[in-house]
This record gives C-alpha cells, sequence and structure tokens, in this order.
C-alpha cells in the first residue's frame, strides 16, 4: 500500500515537473530602434539619474545682433513643467518673454512697451519647447509626443542621426545627432504662429558639463537655410544647475488690469 502511494505520488510529481519545464518563457523585451538612439544620447549627456536630478537651469552670457555688431546681456532660466524667462538688456532696458507653463507673457521696452502684455497661445508653445532642456525626445511618451527615425543628412560634414518629433501640442520638431558623440547639433522647429507656418534652425554647440550632465553654450538662430552669418548669437558664459530663484520668476508681474493687455 505504501509503495503505491510513493509511485503514484512520483509520478505526478514527474508529471508536475514536466508541465513546468513545457511552460513557455516570455520573450525578451526588445528596445526600440528610436529608444535605442534616445538611449545613447542620454547616456552620452551623463545618465538619465543625472539629466532628472536638474530641475531648472540658469544661463548667462551674451546675445548677438546679426549685422549690427551690437551685444546685449543675456539671463535665461528653463524650468521643468515648461516654465522659462529669457532676458536680454541694452543701456538700462530690459526685455523680457516668460512663461509659468500656462501663461506667457513679455515686456519690451525697446518697442516703447514697459507694462507686460500677455503672449498668443502660440507664442507660449514655442517658450514650452526652449523650455525643455532634456530636449522632447527624451521621455517623450510621457510628455504626449511622437517619436520617428528620419533620413539620415549632411550635417556641416556630419552624417547626422535624425529623430522627428511630433509634438504634443502640434508642431514639429526634428533634431539631428552627431554620431560620434550623439549630442544634438542642430534642431528644425515647425510651428504654426497666427495660422502660418513659422520655420526655425537652430544650430548647438560648445557643450559643457553641469552636475554631470552636458549643456550647449551656443545657440544659432536663423531661417531654415539662412547664411550662418546672418543668425541670432547666443552665447552662455556661465551655468548653473537647479538655481535659487525667487517663485515670481516666470509669473506675470502684478500690475494695474488696465497696464496688461494682449499682444497683438
Amino acid at each position: 500500500m505504501h509503495r503505491a502511494f510513493w509511485n503514484a505520488l512520483r509520478i505526478l510529481l514527474l508529471g508536475a515537473s514536466c508541465s513546468a519545464l513545457a511552460l513557455p518563457t516570455a520573450p525578451p523585451v526588445r528596445e526600440s530602434p528610436v529608444d535605442t538612439i534616445i538611449a545613447k544620447h542620454v547616456h552620452a549627456r551623463g545618465g538619465l539619474a543625472s539629466l532628472r536630478a536638474i530641475q531648472s537651469l540658469e544661463r548667462r552670457g551674451h546675445f548677438i545682433v546679426p549685422g549690427m555688431g551690437m551685444r546685449l546681456d543675456l539671463a535665461e532660466w528653463q524650468g521643468r513643467g515648461g516654465q522659462f524667462r529669457l532676458d536680454m538688456t541694452l543701456q538700462g532696458l530690459t526685455q523680457t518673454q516668460a512663461t509659468d507653463g500656462q501663461q506667457g507673457w513679455q515686456v519690451s521696452p525697446f518697442e516703447g512697451r514697459k507694462d507686460p502684455s500677455l503672449l498668443s497661445a502660440d507664442e507660449v508653445k514655442d517658450l514650452r519647447l526652449q523650455a525643455d532642456f532634456e530636449f522632447p525626445f527624451v521621455d517623450y511618451q510621457a510628455k504626449g509626443h511622437r517619436v520617428e527615425i528620419g533620413p539620415r543628412e549632411d550635417i556641416d560634414g556630419t552624417p547626422a542621426t535624425t529623430l522627428v518629433v511630433y509634438l504634443a501640442d502640434g508642431n514639429q520638431a526634428t533634431y539631428w545627432m552627431d554620431p560620434d558623440t550623439d549630442m544634438v547639433i542642430r534642431a528644425l522647429i515647425r510651428e504654426t504662429v497666427r495660422g502660418a507656418e513659422d520655420v526655425t534652425e537652430i544650430d548647438y554647440g560648445d557643450y559643457r558639463q553641469v552636475n554631470g550632465v552636458w549643456m550647449p553654450m551656443a545657440v544659432a538662430i536663423g531661417s531654415k537655410g539662412s547664411d550662418p552669418a546672418r543668425r541670432q548669437q547666443f552665447v552662455f558664459e556661465t551655468l548653473v544647475a537647479n538655481p535659487v530663484v525667487p517663485a515670481t520668476l516666470y509669473a506675470l508681474p502684478v500690475t494695474s488690469p488696465a497696464a496688461v493687455g494682449s499682444h497683438p
């Protein structure tokens, strides 16, 4: 009786063992080509942990007006949540464009406007894009964007890797990366402003490290295919991660209701 019991138990256990061995295993999770390119870029910049540890940036330097030999003092702040502010100062007058991530505003003393005025929804989209110091393809799914690989293109003699980002706000941004450094060297931004398409080309260079992350310190902006000598030059000289700034830095200044109007 005992022998029959143990024989039956052995057969049962053997069957269970064979069944367990026969269970299908889950296929390995494979990274998409898009995610592979992005992962290489993030690694080159210093790694995802270091990048996420930065909540805001402050860059200071100067702005060169093309063809005029004019130089303005420059201060720029970028913060998570679409926060952005740019101050340009000349002869005691400061022009400002800013957004707290929702509402955008500007002060334009060079145009005779010393009181803040509201920016259009399209202009706020542009500032929110400038606020993203990670570039929008990093964590693109969480940000609501869609990313595709574009054809390789020659960028100033470099066969650059291309990522096309379909932004959640309806605009489009294309980024080219140096295949040797995996750093962004150029971007092409297609935006709709007041019903018309606006195309801007941006070159990035002079990357420097802050808190273990590489950030561009030279930015040239112009229309697509424009003469590099005619482009606006942002030359940053200092860079601070997670600066201590007033809570009101990005907010529309408190002023009389009559002084705050919509930007035409």
